[in-house]
């Protein structure tokens, strides 16, 4: 192998080896220093050639509102509901949401800080 062939080599590796640490790191700061709060399931993504399909949402935190992805096998049964979601309370924009936790509580929701739309008798951000 040429010296170029090698280069590219320890490039890539050590570029998922960073990408494996820092998502580690992630879900270790979740999980450690997480709160948990509510999210609203805003739409999906489909997927792609190299990934599989997600569902977006978003969640407050002190006011500020937050965007998440997860990916899932089956997104269109997710969309427009409301769940937990766990964030990280060193980083607020890392969070997971838990899809196998769904929230219906309407006081709760609003305090979550979703408003309910009176026309459609749906909550919005």
């Amino acid at each position: 192998m040429n010296k170029q062939k090698v280069m590219v080599i320890i490039t890539v590796c050590s570029g998922l080896l960073i990408l494996m640490f820092l998502y580690r790191f992630k879900t270790k700061s979740i999980s450690k220093n997480g709160i948990r709060t509510i999210a609203k399931v805003t739409g999906f993504d489909g997927g792609h050639k190299t990934s599989g399909p997600a569902v977006l949402y978003t969640y407050h935190v002190n006011g500020i509102r937050y965007r998440g992805s997860k990916y899932v096998e089956d997104v269109s049964t997710h969309k427009f509901s409301f769940y937990v979601v766990q964030y990280s309370s060193e980083k607020p924009s890392w969070s997971e949401i838990l899809l196998n936790q769904p929230v219906t509580d309407t006081i709760a929701i609003k305090a979550a800080g979703f408003a309910l739309d009176k026309k459609n008798s749906r909550f919005n951000d």
